[in-house]
């Protein structure tokens, strides 16, 4: 029997009840939570440091924590670990009016890495596609929604009604940041994920990321595009964004 099919046989699908238990035994498993509260902690420490590239646009560094950490303990603990370390950021590292429900973006966010990433095949597609969901439903869908009803709830009707649900702004610096933090992450993911194997924090069954010379392009063109898409979002977008962003909602 091959290494991978003996991974697949270990490692139920999603769909299936014996995934959701073995997420759940993770609870239970001190090397599990020793794990989530080190993620907990550098989730913490990162939240205020950025890289700034332009003018309204910034490289942060939780998504690769939080992409090891949903890797390693999967979506259940994932949960716990995004509502602890934003509840936490946000005693330590406040920053503006507090609105809980936008704990749920940070939730949401962990346990569509753990989705993807934890008991799967581990390829370079397959966390390209993580990060775009992530991006996608969380920082695009979920935050743009949190934001209008904080407006409503903190500020009145008048102003929610003049927040753009659907902000282009946003949407722009989510697309300029993707080809860089999917590069990030895979190298991140690719680098660590023999020594958590050696740690027994992944299964000795699971192999390592193939990054093949397909894959090496792919992240070139990306890391060539990425920086054209900042160059084109400082000199360009940024200012065609802010003067056509469109209000609906």
């Amino acid at each position: 029997m091959s290494q991978q099919t003996l991974f697949a046989q270990q490692n139920p699908p999603i769909r299936s009840k014996e995934y959701w238990r073995l997420a759940a035994k993770n609870f239970s498993d001190v090397r599990m939570l020793v794990f989530a509260s080190l993620i907990i902690a550098l989730r913490v420490a990162v939240k205020m440091l950025k890289i700034p590239l332009a003018a309204g646009l910034s490289l942060s560094f939780d998504c690769y924590v939080n992409s090891v950490g949903s890797m390693i303990y999967g979506p259940l603990v994932s949960l716990a670990v995004g509502a602890v370390s934003d509840t936490l950021g946000c005693i330590l590292f406040p920053s503006g009016a507090y609105f809980f429900p936008f704990i749920f973006v940070e939730m949401s966010s962990s346990f569509i890495f753990a989705l993807f990433l934890w008991k799967r095949d581990l390829s370079v597609l397959r966390v390209l596609a993580s990060k775009f969901t992530v991006n996608f439903i969380c920082n695009i869908v979920l935050t743009s929604i949190f934001m209008k009803w904080m407006y409503y709830v903190m500020y009145g009707l008048e102003d929610a009604q003049a927040y753009a649900l659907i902000n282009l702004t946003r949407i722009g610096k989510n697309l300029v940041l993707f080809p860089l933090e999917s590069v990030l992450i895979t190298l991140i993911l690719a680098a660590l994920t023999p020594a958590f194997r050696s740690l027994k924090l992944l299964p000795k069954t699971q192999e390592k990321m193939k990054i093949e010379p397909k894959h090496v392009a792919l992240i070139m063109v990306l890391t060539l595009l990425s920086v054209a898409l900042i160059l084109f979002y400082v000199f360009f977008f940024k200012d065609f964004l802010s003067a056509h962003n469109i209000k609906i909602g």
